[in-house]
């Protein structure tokens, strides 16, 4: 439906434009009519400026004036054709701007941003943005609480793993049903209390069980944000960046993408900025989600020919 919905935008532009252009064939011919009603006026011993709408006769009586060459346009004609100008010019663009941005929603096709509380957030906040290019094809598989540790808890009533088809489903399985071909793994703040090199190697075990289930997936980490200063974490920001380093090296070796949110949320002191956070914790405003937001956008931008290739 969206394909179609900007196919025929595009049509109706195209449609748009051919009265401008029949709109300049008319200038055209107007300007070649008043070529032959109105010729070359002959040298005459004073010399002025020719001051364009004046008739032959006119002319004679300003006694001055430059000889005009054939095919000289009225200011009113030149101003006309600069316009129908500027006018194809920006259609153009907005042209390209839309194709520029089909190519953005295409990028996300099948792809699933997967992770906690806080990508449960994100998730809130692209169904209310849904119209960005970013979140038309984006989707998620989220749950709050939901950690690398306990992704392969057996499940139960107690069990924290996100909700598919009105159930909880291990996610490797969900990814399945959802033909998903590309994620985005959103994990540590649920996690770190085990400690940095306990949870990349959960967060490994996790990729691999994945990778296992659908061997052609392509993974790219998100990284963990920060959080408020004095939040009642077991553990600080200190830890976060050092897992975040972790896995940005994980990502580099194995060939996996990575997005680097954690940086732009900072506040001068390292922590998570006030504006950005919510409940003085971990978790984050509209202000925050649209720096997550840029950074997607950012990131498609840069692999849109890895994606053609």
């Amino acid at each position: 439906m969206k394909n179609r919905t900007i196919t025929a935008a595009l049509l109706i532009t195209t449609l748009s434009v051919t009265p401008v252009l029949s709109s300049y064939a008319d200038t055209q011919r107007l300007s070649e009519s008043a070529n032959e009603a109105f010729p070359t006026v002959p040298e005459t011993e004073s010399t002025g400026i020719y001051t364009p709408g004046l008739t032959q006769t006119d002319y004679a009586l300003t006694g001055s004036g430059e000889e005009t060459t054939a095919g000289t346009l009225t200011e009113e004609e030149i101003l006309r054709e600069q316009q129908n100008r500027a006018w194809l010019e920006e259609q153009k663009r907005l042209q390209e701007e839309a194709l520029h941005a089909q190519k953005i929603s295409e990028f996300f096709k099948d792809s699933v941003v997967i992770g906690d509380s806080v990508a449960q957030g994100f998730a809130n906040y692209a169904a209310n943005n849904s119209a960005f290019p970013v979140f038309q094809n984006l989707k998620f598989l989220t749950r709050v609480s939901y950690s690398v540790h306990n992704a392969f808890m057996n499940i139960s009533g107690k069990s924290k793993h996100p909700i598919y088809q009105g159930q909880q489903m291990y996610a490797w399985d969900s990814l399945k049903l959802m033909g998903a071909k590309h994620i985005y793994t959103f994990f540590g703040l649920n996690d770190l209390w085990g400690g940095t090199d306990q949870t990349v190697a959960k967060y490994i075990q996790y990729i691999t069980r994945i990778q296992q289930e659908i061997p052609d997936i392509k993974i790219t980490i998100v990284s963990t944000t920060p959080i408020y200063k004095n939040a009642k974490e077991d553990f600080n920001n200190d830890t976060i960046r050092a897992f975040n380093a972790q896995m940005a090296a994980l990502a580099a070796e194995n060939g996996w993408g990575y997005i680097d949110i954690a940086s732009r949320l900072y506040d001068s002191e390292g922590n998570l900025a006030k504006q950005y956070c919510s409940d003085k914790g971990i978790h984050q405003t509209n202000a925050a989600y649209r720096i997550w937001q840029t950074a997607f956008e950012e990131y498609a931008e840069a692999h849109l020919d890895d994606n053609q290739s």
